[in-house]
């Protein structure tokens, strides 16, 4: 039976130095961060275009894995008429948010590429309860958000879980891929593994599928000192959509088995299971 981890819905995720709205002014700006994040180049430009005067090829989803860049791994890519205008409508109907926000991790980085390369780049969080309201803000600007309607969210989640993330197009991401027990990238999880007892700063991104083929994710971003994992499983069609951020300070082996410990509170563990690679 797979682990299932709750989170609160996406209003209790957020605290609001001063809660009230009022109109963007004309819709939001365009970002014009370089969403680079360390560990790579970015594939898309994020560079200054007119929000209102451009018209965008595409939509580009990514699972956002740090504040202030575009984590630049494609979770998927709108690029049809109706899907691409849900996205950009839903955006330029968002309504500015009064005061600093203080915000839990992003779910999703969003670029809106145009014809010429170039994109705005923002971070984005739905939450799963149908009926609330997300939150999106500029990549080069974390405390100032906008939020979207209920509707505008409902039809974002069910476009974003609509994707099929294969097994192919993970492993050409860099995922560690577990596919029924075989393991893809295996490299990359034992680099990580030498990283963390050299106690360098790195990553590892774990995709796992379940019988029915849906992704299942777990990210592992160490610091130097400390592990922060994130478990997500919104893509899971038979399951209950959770996604849960915990900090663990010990990574430890046996055999093909590794549990992260010294989580939070000091009984907390999370066992990975890593098989045979290719």
């Amino acid at each position: 039976m797979r682990r299932r981890y709750w989170i609160a819905a996406l209003a209790g995720l957020l605290i609001l130095a001063g809660c009230g709205a009022s109109n963007p002014e004309g819709g939001p700006r365009p970002s014009t961060q370089e969403g680079k994040p360390p560990s790579g180049e970015s594939k898309v430009e994020i560079a200054p275009v007119k929000w209102q005067d451009t018209e965008f090829a595409q939509a580009v989803v990514s699972r956002s894995q740090r504040f202030g860049s575009v984590y630049p791994a494609p979770l998927g890519v709108f690029a049809e008429q109706a899907k691409l205008e849900a996205f950009v409508e839903a955006f330029r109907d968002g309504e500015k948010l009064e005061g600093v926000l203080d915000t839990v991790r992003p779910e999703y980085d969003v670029s809106f590429v145009g014809e010429d390369g170039k994109a705005a780049g923002f971070h984005l969080w739905l939450g799963y309860q149908p009926g609330s309201k997300g939150l999106y803000m500029y990549v080069e600007d974390t405390s100032t958000g906008y939020r979207l309607t209920e509707e505008n969210t409902d039809r974002l989640r069910e476009l974003i879980r609509s994707l099929d993330y294969t097994p192919d197009q993970a492993v050409s991401n860099g995922d560690i891929v577990n596919l029924h027990g075989t393991l893809t990238n295996s490299d990359k999880w034992t680099h990580f593994v030498e990283q963390v007892r050299a106690g360098n700063p790195s990553e590892a991104h774990i995709t796992s599928y379940t019988i029915e083929g849906d992704p299942i994710f777990q990210d592992l971003l160490f610091d130097g000192q400390v592990i922060q994992r994130t478990y997500d499983n919104s893509m899971d069609g038979f399951g209950v959509p959770q996604r849960s951020i915990n900090f663990c300070k010990s990574l430890d082996q046996d055999g093909a088995r590794y549990t992260l410990s010294k989580c939070g509170d000091e009984e907390a563990r999370f066992v990975l299971d890593m098989p045979s690679g290719e």
